[in-house]
């Protein structure tokens, strides 16, 4: 059970919660952080995509996409969610491990989508091309090392590497949804608008808050560079 599951339960009316159970929660809340390990965009592409955000903001409906903020655009490898954080030094020898069956490679920005399809758009997305290939078997060795390490279960779902730029927000109405269908389609094909080269993969820590996500690098482990 995820820690806001648990506050949510901790929090209804009908709770009833022994001072040992209360003490039991605020005890798991102290002692897990939510993480992430990605590949976080250098200054030149972050500075393009937030550019075609700025532009789809200008032709998508009002109040339709909740747009990732600029700062936080990365490409995920994996979400680990709630870890207890007497795990981080084992997630980090993991990712030291990994990172060193990987040599530095380059990636291209390209191509807008989203999920799960153009007629449904829920999650908006840059793709991410190029050197995939590393990028994949590094997805993968990531996966394997963090298994053994603290029991972690990857996706069983093809690794399908991109960039979150948005979010549809619940409750649009159908026709905003639709209008927001046609202009992703008109402006789909993009083209090459960034190339970036990757020699680290970072732990990241999220924060969840009312006004966002904050995200907060806790280390960043260099590739096999020799």
């Amino acid at each position: 059970m995820s820690i806001l599951a648990i506050v949510k339960i901790a929090m209804r009316p009908d709770a009833r919660l022994s001072a040992r159970m209360a003490t039991g929660i605020i005890a798991v809340i102290m002692t897990t952080i939510r993480t992430f390990i990605a590949i976080e965009l250098p200054d030149e592409a972050r500075r393009v995509v937030t550019q075609l955000q700025n532009r789809l903001k200008g032709l998508a409906p009002p109040h339709t996409v909740r747009w990732t903020a600029s700062q936080n655009i990365h490409l995920t490898l994996h979400f680990l969610g709630d870890i207890q954080t007497d795990q981080i030094d084992k997630v980090n020898a993991a990712l030291q491990a990994s990172a060193l069956t990987a040599r530095p490679f380059s990636l291209t920005l390209s191509e807008l989508g989203c999920f799960p399809n153009l007629r449904r758009p829920r999650i908006l997305w840059v793709g991410v091309h190029g050197e995939t290939k590393p990028l994949i078997a590094l997805h993968r060795h990531l996966g394997t090392a963090l298994q053994t390490a603290i029991n972690f279960t990857p996706e069983s779902r093809p690794y399908a590497p991109h960039l979150t730029i948005g979010r549809v927000k619940s409750g649009v109405p159908a026709r905003h949804v639709q209008q927001l269908s046609q202009t992703l389609e008109t402006e789909q094909a993009v083209g090459r608008l960034v190339k970036f080269e990757v020699d680290h993969i970072s732990l990241i820590k999220s924060e969840l808050k009312p006004t966002g996500s904050i995200y907060t690098p806790l280390a960043h482990i260099p590739l096999n560079s020799s």
